[in-house]
């Protein structure tokens, strides 16, 4: 069992034992992570921050039956894809309306404050393009992309926290950087 687990087993330990205040330390932990793994499948700022509340609020609901001996994060993200399921079954229209997907790309990226308002767009365009890019990708190789990126996962932790073989995190990760290559050459090739 690696540190972390043991860590958040202690925490999980002191939460059922009434200090349910601790809890905060595992939500402010994890909830980049559960962000990021909701982001590009639900594209809705809106919709990605109601799923994360609920796979949180879902987590300390069950708590109790939670398992120390696995990773907690990994648990996280299966009530996260669990909602998403239930989502998808509700709701047959899975994407985001454009309206809230364009909101969502105008407000969020690192966009630096340049002197040339030229330059400035062109970035913001850029980025809009690679983000569009990216949500395009199949999940397989979004969904560990993005945590790559979002959250600066290593590849160990996203093969942890998506319980799945570490060559396949690495492969699937090197093909989405080949896909994205390909879509960007073809753009440029128009």
């Amino acid at each position: 069992m690696s540190d972390e687990s043991r860590q958040d087993g202690d925490l999980i330990t002191r939460i059922l034992a009434g200090e349910s205040n601790l809890f905060g330390v595992l939500v402010g932990k994890y909830e980049r992570l559960v962000f990021s793994y909701l982001l590009p499948q639900v594209r809705n700022l809106q919709e990605v921050e109601d799923l994360a509340q609920e796979t949180f609020l879902r987590a300390y609901r069950h708590l109790a039956g939670f398992d120390t001996s696995r990773k907690f994060s990994a648990w996280l993200l299966a009530i996260a894809r669990n909602l998403l399921v239930d989502r998808f079954r509700k709701n047959s229209q899975a994407a985001a309306s454009q309206e809230s997907y364009q909101e969502m790309l105008a407000t969020q990226g690192p966009f630096p404050v340049l002197g040339d308002p030229q330059r400035q767009v062109e970035i913001q365009e850029e980025f809009r393009r690679t983000f569009r890019n990216i949500l395009s990708l199949p999940e397989d190789y979004k969904v560990p992309l993005m945590m790559r990126i979002m959250q600066d996962l290593s590849y160990e932790e996203i093969a942890e926290n998506l319980e799945l073989p570490l060559q396949t995190v690495k492969n699937r990760i090197f093909k989405a950087r080949q896909m994205l290559r390909a879509k960007r050459k073809a753009e440029h090739d128009l």
